[in-house]
């Protein structure tokens, strides 16, 4: 029996004759606009893009108008900070939308990958993407294969403009040419040229920084003033950071030097920045603005940055300070057997009076191990000791003078500033008799406490004066 074919004519396309059909259902058009810059030729663009493909779809019969999805000064290498691009897709997976059209590959993505991912999401759940200059409609069967080619040569002219933009940036900083940005960092303010100028107000903040720390005080026992007092923040909060602060002391910017560079792009399509460790060239620009710090004065705090890092590995302490005003001691008693820091602990007696004692903190590292033999001793005795000390430094300050004039002579910047506070502090004549914390902090690098009761108090300026407790630990 000789076989039978019958063709099956292919239905009419659904927006054939759609004219002249009520049953046809128009297609739900949405367009996407993208520029990458507030420049204003390409602000025009943008509005141009907008109002175009309003009318595009709002005129055509076929069409029925879903919204004109507009990401406006955003880079088109990745999708993650394009909130209307991925208000769109999101419509997409809601079944809100039919067809997009867009002007071309690039306004649509830059990223190769995510490009192809998206077509092909929106293509498995019927939805189109026209892309005007290419003329390329992604539901058609040719599509996918001349969409790829076309995307990475989108991907790679981003590749290229983002060399040519990083080199150009370079050639200026090689020239000293910059703009800089004062919205996260304190005391200055930004000219019509994009240079720093000093605002006096910020200015008198970041010298008050600078000027606590070199009187002894920590990081975070400033940021406990400053938020006490409600001293205003660059972001016009009274919060502050320590990382905030510590950065401040660190930034050349305030004596009136520029490093340019400090981070990069290492990803053009994820725009990932990192720190610049050396992996690149930096440019150091001295006297670029106005200082708010002297040199010499900048140059002393970052003497003490490194003096107290040193101060922290040499004795074993993650913190160079504890709570300050409840704790001023902490990490200044030293054990004179094995260098570590004194901890304080609270004792209470038989009659439930609770004694400070200070005590090696190797003493029982390990629960119910003996380690250092060093003894503890009261907090009373170390008070009394500082005040012994700091009152044989005033009775001496005639002899001690001409050490102190040789030291502004032949020491370091931070040396010299120590000196000269030194000479003022012990101008006064009378002895002290009560523990001022904010004078010990300027003035004691350590006190080490030794078993055979020989107690050191070392200053700041070298100063060591010993004293034998012959009662230690008893």
């Amino acid at each position: 029996m000789a076989r039978s074919i019958t063709i099956i004519p292919a239905r009419q396309s659904l927006t054939a004759d759609a004219e002249n059909s009520q049953s046809v259902r128009k297609l739900r058009m949405a367009a996407y606009c993208r520029v990458s810059t507030d420049q204003e030729e390409q602000l025009l663009s943008y509005e141009n893009q907008l109002n175009y493909y309003t009318g595009y779809i709002s005129n055509n019969p076929l069409y029925q108008f879903a919204g004109i999805y507009a990401d406006e000064g955003i880079s088109g290498t990745n999708t993650k900070k394009r909130d209307e691009f991925n208000k769109m897709i999101a419509d997409c997976r809601a079944g809100k939308i039919d067809m997009i059209i867009t002007k071309s590959i690039s306004r649509f993505a830059r990223n190769t990958l995510d490009c192809l991912n998206y077509v092909r999401e929106l293509k498995e759940l019927g939805i189109g993407i026209i892309f005007e200059k290419e003329n390329i409609n992604t539901l058609d069967a040719k599509g996918e294969v001349l969409l790829t080619i076309l995307s990475s040569l989108a991907q790679d002219e981003s590749r290229s403009i983002s060399e040519n933009s990083t080199w150009g940036i370079r050639r200026r900083f090689e020239k000293g040419q910059h703009k800089m940005s004062t919205k996260r960092f304190l005391g200055y303010d930004t000219d019509e040229d994009g240079k720093l100028v000093v605002n006096p107000k910020q200015a008198g903040i970041v010298k008050r920084l600078y000027f606590e720390f070199l009187s002894g005080k920590t990081v975070d026992y400033i940021k406990r003033i400053f938020e006490r007092e409600g001293v205003v923040n660059w972001d016009g909060s009274t919060k502050w950071q320590v990382t905030t602060l510590q950065s401040m002391l660190e930034n050349e910017k305030n004596k009136g030097d520029a490093v340019l560079q400090k981070s990069y792009t290492v990803d053009f399509l994820t725009k990932k920045r990192v720190m610049n460790q050396g992996e690149i060239q930096k440019f150091y620009i001295e006297d670029d603005h106005e200082a708010i710090i002297e040199p010499w004065i900048w140059e002393c705090v970052q003497l003490e940055i490194e003096r107290r890092k040193r101060y922290l590995e040499e004795h074993g302490t993650k913190s160079y300070s504890n709570n300050t005003e409840k704790n001023p001691f902490a990490s200044k008693i030293v054990c004179g057997e094995c260098n570590k820091v004194f901890t304080r602990k609270g004792w209470r007696s038989s009659t439930g009076e609770i004694r400070k004692i200070w005590q090696c903190s190797e003493r029982y590292k390990a629960k119910g191990v003996l380690g250092c033999n060093n003894r503890h001793i009261e907090e009373s005795t170390l008070i009394d000791i500082y005040l012994m000390a700091w009152n044989r430094l005033l009775e001496c300050r005639g002899i001690l003078m001409s050490e102190w004039e040789e030291k502004i002579k032949t020491g370091n910047s931070l040396t010299k500033f120590r000196t000269l506070g030194f000479m003022e502090a012990t101008k006064i004549t009378q002895l002290v008799t009560m523990l001022d914390i904010n004078l010990m902090l300027q003035t004691v690098d350590h006190i080490k406490v030794f078993e055979c009761g020989v107690i050191l108090t070392v200053f700041l300026d070298g100063t060591e004066i010993e004293w034998e407790n012959k009662e230690l630990g008893r």
